[in-house]
């Protein structure tokens, strides 16, 4: 009995070890390049298969939308915080709270169209396949943006 459960756990150890090993060399590159500088646009680059001109095309895109993204975040933050003192103003939903409501979602809207702008811009610089994949990928960040696209975005454009 002792034994048997000796030679278990030796072979628990041995699997873990060997996981763990092959975790390690399997994402080493892509642990490495995401923790450069710039990072994830070489990740870009490598995922989609970017020639020299297509990536510095792509970066460029990048480096234009990130103002834009920096200045759509700090819209949102202070249409949300308008929308957060008119709540906790007020005991029932008053037309001050509609109006905070209706500018922070257009402000939220005006952000998931300046991204989805942004996303094309991108998948255009891209081959068609490529392009398409890359488009499918950001849809979520458009369709759902509670997946906090405007972070992911402005992170990788800087």
């Amino acid at each position: 009995m002792k034994k048997s459960l000796l030679v278990l756990l030796l072979a628990a150890a041995v699997a873990a070890g060997g996981y763990w090993t092959y975790y390690r060399c399997a994402t080493t590159p892509s642990r490495m390049m995401v923790t450069e500088a710039n990072g994830e646009m070489e990740w870009l680059r490598r995922e989609y298969h970017l020639s020299d001109a297509q990536f510095a095309r792509v970066q460029q895109v990048h480096r234009d939308y990130a103002p834009k993204c920096d200045l759509m975040c700090a819209k949102i933050g202070q249409a949300n915080a308008r929308l957060d003192r008119a709540i906790l103003a007020n005991r029932t939903y008053t037309p001050e709270v509609e109006t905070a409501m209706k500018e922070s979602l257009a402000v939220q809207g005006e952000c998931r169209q300046a991204l989805l702008a942004h996303v094309y811009a991108v998948s255009a610089e891209m081959s068609p396949a490529d392009g398409a994949r890359y488009l499918e990928m950001m849809k979520s960040r458009v369709v759902e943006p509670a997946i906090g696209h405007a972070a992911v975005i402005s992170q990788s454009a800087k």
